[in-house]
């Protein structure tokens, strides 16, 4: 190997083990991101977003969503991340599902 290919694999290893170093702790990761709602209406988001955060509420309205055969998650909401805001007949249309 060259004096050249050896400097270059040294300081690729030097240059990832500085990131890695640098990078949050894995306690940071670890926990859930908050949901962007502190009002519920409905039991099923406010229970999720409690367990764990917004990861959560949303694997539970994608399980609801297959459930109830719904399509896209715009048939409720009018905009998607980072406040996922209803459209106006979304809390009616999650009852007539049997959401609660």
């Amino acid at each position: 190997m060259s004096k050249l290919g050896f400097f270059a694999a040294v300081t690729s290893l030097v240059g990832a083990l500085t990131f890695a170093t640098f990078s949050s702790p894995a306690d940071a990761d670890d926990a859930p991101s908050p949901c962007s709602r502190s009002e519920f209406k409905t039991e099923l988001v406010k229970q999720a977003c409690a367990k764990g955060g917004q990861k959560e509420a949303k694997e539970v309205m994608k399980k609801f969503m297959k459930d109830n055969n719904i399509k896209s998650c715009n048939q409720c909401h009018a905009k998607l991340a980072p406040k996922y805001e209803l459209k106006d007949d979304a809390f009616a249309q999650f009852q007539k599902l049997g959401g609660k």
